[in-house]
């Protein structure tokens, strides 16, 4: 009998652009892209984080429609990305006492996790996930897996992933809006991870690094697991703003410059470059754009920097650091960022060993929707098609990672 299909979902929510993918699950080998869209928010997002719920839910809406329309299959739950500087990372650790006679259950582990958590993360945050990065029982340390064995104590190290409660409802009540059920929040860059990064890289030392318009967002795996993630405010958008402020032109004739006529190789010209911008002459000078476009990407890639830093692993990773977004696709960013970053450095590009509409979403930008949408089929809660009950969206229990 031929395995039934189920679907999986993933939502980015962009400062400037939300993108959507579906997927189609027939079993663990076969997964396949069967729709994919995206469109432009009209306002109503700040630096990663909503500030009116009319922007991202008709932008979500309208992403949304134009996969159901591709694929033929309603989108009613789905994985969905966050960002912002609210995003926090912190350590924790806890000990509970268990019975020597039984073996360990998820009820313990679970019990662990809240003692760990208990106290250390405040009430105006909700926890994203929470990553067992360590698990010592009776003195034993290293233990991946403790389900099933006994001893008398257990210990766990644990890395959280939380957002502020405000911001997180807001994102929430957007999705809510767009007829959306959330079945789970993922950092923006951790999401990307899962369509870019390969199980080796993760367990040598990686960084993804997701230059976004507004944000540029950072998750750091060791290991196997996620160790940080962190958010920096400024993006490609910031790029846009300099030019214009610099060359006394409008946002739009800066952004036709960035896209036309800017590479991260900056190669020095005193070429100047001329083009009609809404009727009128726009002059400048390759050397002068240069200079703008360069002192704007050290200051973020400093900043990045900064956060490696903060996390223990500024130089320190292995397999360096893997760039998506719509940033990323400006030529010459990878050698550019490695001479910041001093690592090595490469664009990632999804979409590797899916089949379907696969080569439309190879792109840097759609990583983040991909790997929302890997998440969700890994998680095995793809819901079936013609499920057309929306279902109210709600906080509570949906944060927490199953063991």
């Amino acid at each position: 009998m031929e395995e039934q299909s189920k679907y999986a979902f993933g939502v980015d929510v962009g400062s400037e652009t939300v993108r959507a993918v579906a997927l189609e699950i027939k079993g663990e080998d076969s997964i396949s892209v069967i729709g994919y869209g995206e469109k432009r928010l009209e306002g109503g997002m700040h630096k990663g984080v909503v500030s009116n719920l009319a922007g991202p839910a008709a932008a979500t809406d309208g992403a949304l429609k134009l996969v159901e329309s591709m694929s033929g299959v309603n989108v009613n739950a789905a994985y969905v990305s966050i960002n912002g500087a609210h995003i926090t990372s912190e350590k924790v650790n806890g000990m509970i006492a268990i019975s020597p006679n039984q073996g360990i259950t998820n009820e313990d582990l679970n019990r662990l996790e809240d003692t760990a958590m208990s106290g250390r993360i405040t009430s105006n945050r909700d926890v994203l996930d929470v990553v067992p990065l360590n698990y010592i029982l009776d003195g034993q340390s290293g233990i991946r897996s403790p389900l099933g064995m006994t001893g008398n104590k257990i210990e766990i190290t644990a890395n959280v992933i939380s957002g502020l409660r405000p911001s997180v409802d807001a994102l929430g009540r957007a999705m809510s809006a767009a007829n959306l059920n959330v079945l789970r929040f993922v950092p923006t860059a951790a999401a990307a991870a899962r369509a870019v990064l390969s199980e080796r890289q993760m367990e040598n030392g990686v960084a993804v690094i997701n230059l976004g318009a507004t944000t540029t967002s950072v998750a750091v795996y060791d290991e196997g697991d996620l160790q940080y993630v962190g958010v920096v405010n400024a993006g490609s958008n910031n790029i846009t703003k300099d030019l214009a402020i610099s060359l006394e032109i409008d946002t739009e004739a800066a952004e036709q410059i960035k896209l036309r006529y800017v590479t991260a190789e900056f190669l020095d010209s005193d070429k100047e470059i001329s083009f009609k911008h809404n009727g009128e002459n726009v002059v400048f000078s390759k050397n002068d754009v240069n200079q703008i476009v360069r002192d704007r990407l050290v200051d973020i890639f400093l900043h990045v920097y900064e956060l490696l830093a903060r996390a223990g692993y500024a130089q320190k990773l292995p397999e360096g650091a893997v760039i998506v977004g719509a940033g990323s696709n400006m030529r010459g960013m990878a050698g550019f960022a490695k001479e910041v970053l001093k690592m090595a450095i490469k664009v990632g590009v999804p979409g590797a060993n899916l089949s379907g509409l696969a080569e439309q979403v190879e792109k840097p930008e759609y990583a983040t929707a991909l790997g929302l949408a890997l998440l969700m089929a890994d998680d095995g809660c793809a819901p079936m098609q013609g499920e057309k009950e929306k279902k109210p969206f709600s906080l509570f229990g949906l944060f927490k990672k199953k063991n």
